[in-house]
């Protein structure tokens, strides 16, 4: 996998070289939507892609995480944060004990590491800090002008916690209310999204390995807008 790993890193390395602005059919447009499309697949890839052995854990995510946040994103973006959002996807991916695919021939790092603990822990780590940072961005919104925008990216994160998070973790779980409660604290929410996002965590509640949603469910109030 050397060759490969050669090009994933030059894949990395050539992020801060994409310009602004590309030309499509003759006409100019921004880029950013293409980066996050390129990078919400480029995640996809990386799934399967074995750690080496010189390099340490997580080598080629790293290397991108710092490329995302040195990159220069436009200011009324949220791109940065709905990036973050994929990586929390690729991290609760890479957290499994059997990943959900595979390439023949390619150990990927299930089998590397074999569920090993500090292996584990370092992808919370990881994810830990990534939560940070989108997080912080949600603050950055709290002004009259991006309070919509805040209430739409926190239902959108939202959606992942309770997608790909353990919410048997007591921490996981009050953020995960936190941002339900802040998706509408202004009254921007998107409430037919809301309906159907609490119907489905109801529904999802009557399967025994998922009990623990019944109480989630509880602790989500729905806020009338008149």
């Amino acid at each position: 996998l050397s060759t490969a790993d050669a090009f994933f890193k030059a894949a990395v390395s050539l992020v801060p070289d994409v310009p602004k602005m590309i030309n499509i059919d003759g006409k100019m447009r921004p880029s950013e939507a293409f980066l996050l499309e390129f990078l919400c697949n480029f995640f996809s890839t990386l799934l399967i892609i074995p750690d080496h052995p010189e390099q340490g854990v997580l080598f080629l995510v790293r290397g991108l995480l710092n490329v995302i946040q040195d990159y220069t994103w436009e200011d009324n973006s949220d791109d940065k944060v709905r990036i973050y959002t994929n990586v929390v996807h690729l991290l609760s991916a890479m957290s499994q004990e059997t990943y959900i695919y595979h390439v023949d021939k390619v150990e990927s790092n299930d089998t590397l590491y074999g569920g090993d603990t500090k292996f584990l822990a370092e992808t919370n780590k990881l994810c830990e800090t990534v939560i940070a940072q989108i997080l912080e961005h949600l603050k950055t919104l709290g002004k009259d002008e991006t309070l919509k925008r805040q209430s739409q990216l926190a239902l959108y994160f939202f959606s992942t916690i309770v997608a790909h998070g353990d919410l048997r973790n007591n921490k996981l779980n009050q953020l995960a209310v936190n941002l339900w409660n802040l998706a509408q604290k202004h009254g921007f929410a998107d409430t037919k999204t809301m309906v159907r996002t609490l119907e489905h965590i109801k529904r999802q509640s009557k399967h025994p390995e998922l009990s623990h949603f019944s109480e989630l469910a509880l602790r989500l109030p729905l806020q009338s807008r008149t």
